[in-house]
């Protein structure tokens, strides 16, 4: 088990800026997980508990804090679920100091807080959730006299992590006080406003969906800029938009609402969206509402309850999104009016957001869910898509552009679908199997897919698939009964595809194969069977096998068993029902071995599982018709 184990030193040197970088471990079994990594610019100094072979809750009170120098700092912490760290400080008679902590920015799970209390343990100050800095914190205070202060960080849920590390960062500097606007047009430079310094960003060479600026010299984070690209045009906006378009704006007060017009035609398809809260710098809640030439409203969106599917690809969060809102033009409306305002009307420096609108109501995006694959040699592995339909409820198929020789792709179906008003969910998954021979040429690489549809009109719509780089889980509250349910941290706006690389091989393989269909009154009835081939005979294997099969409607899986003379060997049912929309699914299965102490996940190839049309009038029960591969 030592041998799972390494250590290894990072040296940044003088030319490394101040920012959040990304390391990744690679050896011969193949590529490691992302992991966030912090280049600040003062001294960096460990909390004394989160040393190796430290005692927990070491300084978990005033009377315990542990003391820190006055000089500027960053102090490395970690929270282990529901406590506090508390540090104690001597300051001088007004002098100004700044206290942020970076955690979520810099790849952690921890939600910070921040309280300041004077030498007699009465609270001063305290902060979360800055508006810049998406769910981290920072306090800007003045000391009216001299004395010890103490500063205490917790977790704002008191909830345990697995990344579950801050860094406390303390000093008199400047930092954005403010941003705007949020983002700019792809291949152009764009002015931002930072408060009292203004900033130019370079977008000429921008590949990614965000790029970062920061004041010169500054040892706050850089903050995440929006890089777009349609049209964009600033506040005020006079006359109708032209389309398609970004409108680059900020509700300057409380209660403000932005209006803007549009000359339209009955039957036009527009696509609304806003982009704020999500950016991690704006404290915009967006609400879109459109109406009509005589003030009728007609639609709105960011208002409505949150999503609830249980075929979706994420279940509803309490962390809100963006809205964004489809629209058709009815009958008579020839100008539209679309407000843009806070769904609790707040406003000021803090709320600024991105408005576009585009033609259409057809559309769909695809995420390579998966942040990294390891492919074993002669096996398989599995990469997950999430697609957020946008109108568009027709076939799609997942292809991949660049496979290299030697790597085999099944799978990538997602069946059409009928749209259904009553259901708000959008969110679909599909997957895809890799699989490479055990003398495979490729040794590793990026791969890029794209997703196709084919619209009303015949032609196809073609969207890349855009990919996350990593994925760090939120963990909820953890009291009973509490519901708390948070999206995990992505890397989306490193630009990453999906990174590849031919790992050692899997100690087994699994094979899955359709033995027969069976037309039943209800529905069909698909038998499959599945095999181990083990690199070592005397290998324990699982009694049963975990099927996957995505957007399958009312799926069953029954009478899964293991072969008596085989254990290797075995079978199970797949059920469907006259709500399974017929169509061609795709069908997976796992198991897992315990090797050297540690368990392995074994994946088959996808196959093809084809749903035919079900006679509903059919008056024979349970008709007999068989059909074998």
């Amino acid at each position: 088990m030592e041998s799972r184990r390494a250590s290894f030193l990072v040296e940044p040197t003088a030319e490394w800026s101040v920012g959040v970088y990304t390391v990744r471990v690679k050896t011969a079994s193949g590529l490691s997980n992302i992991l966030m990594f912090s280049v600040g610019a003062y001294p960096e100094l460990t909390e004394e508990e989160s040393r190796e072979g430290s005692l927990p809750n070491q300084n978990d009170s005033i009377e315990k804090a542990q003391t820190l120098p006055s000089s500027p700092l960053t102090l490395n912490g970690t929270l282990m679920g529901a406590e506090r760290d508390v540090y104690r400080l001597q300051v001088k008679a007004g002098e100004r100091r700044v206290f942020e902590v970076d955690a979520r920015r810099a790849g952690s799970a921890i939600d910070p807080v921040i309280l300041v209390y004077d030498g007699a343990g009465k609270r001063i100050a305290r902060s979360e959730d800055d508006p810049l800095l998406s769910l981290d914190a920072r306090l800007d205070l003045t000391f009216p006299k001299e004395g010890f202060y103490y500063v205490e960080v917790h977790d704002a849920r008191f909830s345990r992590q697995a990344q579950n590390y801050y860094r406390l960062k303390t000093g008199s500097y400047a930092y954005a006080s403010e941003l705007f606007p949020l983002g700019g047009r792809r291949g152009e430079q764009v002015a931002i406003n930072a408060g009292t310094t203004t900033i130019q960003a370079d977008l000429r060479e921008a590949r990614t969906p965000q790029v970062f600026v920061n004041l010169p010299n500054s040892p706050s984070l850089p903050l995440p800029l929006a890089v777009g690209d349609l049209p964009e045009v600033r506040e005020p906006v006079s006359g109708a938009l032209p389309v398609p378009v970004t409108v680059n704006a900020r509700l300057s007060a409380p209660a403000e609402v932005d209006k803007y017009e549009l000359d339209v035609k009955p039957g036009d398809d527009y696509v609304f969206e806003l982009q704020a809260r999500e950016l991690g710098t704006s404290k915009l809640t967006g609400l879109i509402t459109v109406y009509d030439e005589k003030g009728n409203r007609l639609a709105s969106g960011g208002d409505g309850p949150l999503p609830v599917d249980v075929a979706a690809v994420q279940a509803s969060s309490r962390t809100l999104g963006d809205p964004y809102l489809q629209f058709t033009v009815p009958e008579g409306v020839r100008k539209l009016a679309v407000t843009v305002e806070d769904l609790a009307r707040r406003g000021g420096a803090h709320y600024a957001y991105r408005f576009s609108v585009t033609r259409g109501s057809r559309d769909f995006r695809a995420v390579i869910a998966t942040p990294y694959v390891n492919i074993p040699a002669g096996g398989s592995a599995i990469v997950n898509f999430a697609i957020e339909r946008r109108g568009f409820t027709g076939a799609l198929r997942i292809e991949a552009v660049n496979l290299p020789k030697g790597v085999a792709v099944a799978g990538g179906n997602i069946p059409q679908e009928i749209a259904d008003p009553s259901n708000r969910s959008n969110a679909r998954r599909g997957f895809i199997s890799l699989t490479a021979p055990a003398d495979s040429p490729f040794s590793e690489g990026e791969f890029s897919f794209r997703v196709t549809g084919i619209d009303d009109n015949g032609k196809p719509i073609v969207r890349e698939a855009t990919g996350i780089a990593y994925s760090i889980g939120i963990a909820g509250a953890t009291t009973q009964g509490v519901v708390d349910r948070q999206r995990p941290l992505t890397g989306a706006h490193l630009g990453y595809r999906l990174p590849a690389m031919l790992a050692s091989a899997a100690p087994a393989t699994l094979e899955l194969k359709l033995e027969s269909t069976a037309k039943k009154e209800a529905g069909f009835e698909f038998r499959y069977r599945w095999q181990w081939r083990l690199r070592d005979s005397m290998q324990r294997v699982p009694e049963t096998v975990s099927v996957d099969l995505p957007n399958f409607i009312d799926l069953r899986v029954i009478e899964m068993k293991s072969d008596k003379t085989n254990p290797k060997s075995g079978t199970f049912l797949v059920t469907s029902t006259k709500n399974t929309l017929p169509a061609e699914y795709n069908i997976g299965i796992n198991g897992r071995l315990m090797i050297d102490g540690q368990q392995q996940e074994i994946y088959s190839p996808l196959q093809s599982l084809t749903v035919p049309v079900h006679d509903s009038e059919e008056k024979t029960a349970n008709a007999s018709s068989v059909t074998r591969p």
